[in-house]
Formats: C-alpha cells, sequence, structure tokens
C-alpha cells in the first residue's frame, strides 16, 4: 500500500464494521474530542467536535462520536487525544473553536492532508538528524 509511517490510537471504538461502546455511559463523559476512522474502500475520516464552551459545545462523548462514524460507515475508528489538542486547520487557518482557555497549544503531531500530496511542499523535519545524538531541547526549525 506504499505506507511510509504509521501510528495507533486508543481506544479503538469500531472494529470490523461494529461499535464496541455499547451505551452512552461507557462514552468516557462529555469532552471536546478527535477521531479517526476508516471505511471499507480506504477513504480516512477525521471527526473534530468542540466542547468545554457552554452556549457553543459542550463536547460529545466516545459513543456520540461512534454513531456518527458508524452513519458514515466507517469499519474502524479510535479516539485521538481530544481537549485542548482538538485543532481543525485548513489553509493555514484555525476553523474550529478550541477548547483552551490559555490560547492555541502547541501540538508536536498533525495530519497533513493534501488534495495532491506528491507535490506538497512538506519537508521531513527529521531528515538528516542523527538520533543516537539527539537532543529535544534543541530546536529543529
Amino acid at each position: 500500500m506504499g505506507v511510509n509511517d504509521a501510528v495507533t490510537f486508543q481506544p479503538k471504538f469500531i472494529v470490523k464494521g461494529k461499535g464496541l461502546i455499547k451505551n452512552e455511559a461507557d462514552g468516557w463523559g462529555i469532552a471536546p474530542r478527535t477521531s479517526m476512522a476508516q471505511k471499507k474502500g480506504g477513504t480516512i475520516l477525521f471527526i473534530i467536535i468542540d466542547g468545554r464552551q457552554p452556549g457553543y459545545s459542550i463536547g460529545a462523548s466516545l459513543y456520540d462520536i461512534q454513531q456518527i462514524l458508524l452513519e458514515k460507515e466507517a469499519v474502524t475508528a479510535a479516539n485521538l487525544d481530544g481537549g485542548s489538542s482538538s485543532v481543525l486547520v485548513k489553509d493555514n487557518q484555525v476553523v474550529n473553536h478550541h477548547s483552551s482557555s490559555y490560547g492555541m497549544r502547541y501540538l508536536p503531531t498533525a495530519f497533513l492532508v493534501f488534495d495532491h500530496p506528491k507535490q506538497a511542499p512538506v519537508k521531513n523535519i527529521w531528515q538528516g538528524i542523527d538520533m543516537d545524538h539527539f537532543n529535544s531541547a534543541h530546536k529543529l526549525f
């Protein structure tokens, strides 16, 4: 499939097209959520739900997210980091209302989606770094 990198998340809540969370009480409470899923044909789905903002959005439980993704025919889905890590950026603009009252957080990881990924000007920030002598206190870029 040409995979160069892979990641894993927990908990998985849709496996082989079946929801594993049986009811709202098993859904880890209501909070801002970020989840990733895949449909049978390989299409990847992301869902970002704002939360902790009364009058705008209180958030969702994992059961809520599971039900939305099952409606979208996801066959596998997992929870990603939520809370103030739930940020959606499009064309260099944050398009959701993140829940941090302290402003934007530095997020060390992201999923990048492009119309034409082979033409995307994304450099590998790790290229050329000798990981045997890597010091995370140094600025990389």
